[in-house]
């Protein structure tokens, strides 16, 4: 592989991380009014992400639905209620091991800025919602159902318009993010935040290694029946997927690996056409791992209080429905995730945009870990639905 095609593999992150150096070596050197035009651009950006989200998550569940259905419509509520468990489990431990681990609480007091030094948008705009992302859930979860049942074929036809439609809404988007994310890194550079941020978050990222696929490995221990020798076979055949969405920072990228590992793992090969393509892009245990964790982080960061458990279960549910609206690109996991961050965690456009940032520099990661994870679904799935056949089969007998 070339070079110049090394380097298109891994652009995304080494834009962003262009654009924090660049924020935070050259960001005092530009005038007030420079920063202040950046800052108010980057929140514009927000403003549209927000407005526009609730149309590409109908069109995304509506897929996910649809997928769904019309692959395996008879293990719909098998994979739903799995992956829904699994990805709300992840998300409910991500939240324990960030209370719980010392050193994810960050300095609180990051910020040296003077009140009457505060940068200030140059203009702003109140764009709204006309559709809240719940609503858009709902429905689009309720009308793919529908046709799914109903006009199977109808269902395909505007699963592929909608898909047209998603994909050409992140090919117009993920230009402006670093966009979005210079203005904010501005920001926080000018309050005297950025430079404690970045070399304070290295210990974020080696606790969501060692828990995230400390946690998976343990999932292929127990589906192992913890035989050292099985382990070591189920984790060798889903390697080569990882290797892929890692240098691709796409799980859909490695999907055909993914099924060529889940057809030695699984004791039926034909369910692995089944689950893989299903869950690629709904059930991603990396995403569970690093983003509460690191939202929580970043929260404490800003001199926010830890939320209570009370607090984080409304978001980790919505977090979860908003897992199957994700997008099947790099970086596609967090964006979708903004509104909902915001909305239940209070987190302002600051924190958002470093979570952003700190997600996709970090992607190959994440990613790595959620085709690793799916792997293990993939397993799961297979004894589930072998296991319901069996337990039917014997009713019959009876």
């Amino acid at each position: 592989m070339s070079h110049v095609k090394r380097l298109k593999r891994f652009g995304m992150p080494i834009v962003f991380l262009a654009s924090l150096a660049f924020s935070l070596l050259f960001g005092g050197l530009v005038s007030y009014e420079v920063r202040s035009f950046m800052y108010a651009v980057s929140l514009t950006i927000k403003e549209l992400l927000v407005f526009s989200l609730p149309f590409v998550v109908f069109a995304l569940i509506f897929n996910s639905i649809t997928k769904l259905g019309v692959k395996a419509l008879g293990y719909v509520l098998v994979v739903v209620v799995l992956v829904c468990t699994s990805n709300f489990m992840n998300t409910m431990l991500s939240y324990l091991i960030s209370i719980g681990v010392p050193g994810t609480g960050i300095d609180t007091t990051l910020s040296d800025v003077d009140s009457n030094q505060e940068l200030l948008p140059m203009f702003t705009t109140n764009i709204g919602t006309l559709v809240s992302n719940d609503v858009a859930m709902i429905c689009g979860a309720s009308l793919g159902i529908l046709l799914v049942l109903l006009k199977g074929d109808l269902a395909e036809k505007l699963s592929s318009v909608f898909s047209i439609f998603t994909r050409w809404f992140f090919k117009i988007l993920m230009p402006l993010i670093p966009v979005f994310i210079m203005g904010t890194a501005v920001k926080l550079q000018h309050d005297g935040m950025l430079a404690k941020i970045c070399q304070q978050y290295l210990p974020i990222l080696v606790i969501f290694v060692i828990s995230a696929y400390g946690y998976v490995v343990l999932q292929y221990m127990v589906l192992s029946a913890f035989r050292v020798e099985k382990c070591s076979e189920y984790i060798r055949n889903i390697l080569p997927a990882m290797v892929t969405a890692f240098g691709s920072m796409s799980s859909t990228a490695a999907m055909p690996l993914s099924i060529q590992a889940a057809e030695k793992n699984l004791d039926e090969k034909c369910n692995a056409g089944i689950i893989v393509p299903a869950t690629t892009s709904i059930h991603l245990v990396g995403d569970c791992f690093f983003l509460p964790l690191v939202a929580v982080a970043v929260m404490m960061s800003f001199g926010m209080a830890c939320p209570s458990f009370a607090d984080y279960l409304p978001f980790a549910i919505h977090f979860v429905l908003a897992k199957f609206a994700v997008a099947a690109v790099p970086g596609g996991g967090v964006l979708v995730m903004i509104p909902v961050m915001q909305k239940y965690l209070g987190m302002s456009s600051e924190m958002l945009a470093l979570v952003t940032a700190l997600y996709i520099l970090f992607d190959p990661l994440i990613t790595t870990c959620n085709v690793a994870g799916n792997g293990a679904l993939a397993i799961m799935f297979d004894r589930i639905v072998r296991a319901l056949r069996s337990s039917k089969r014997s009713r019959c007998q009876t």
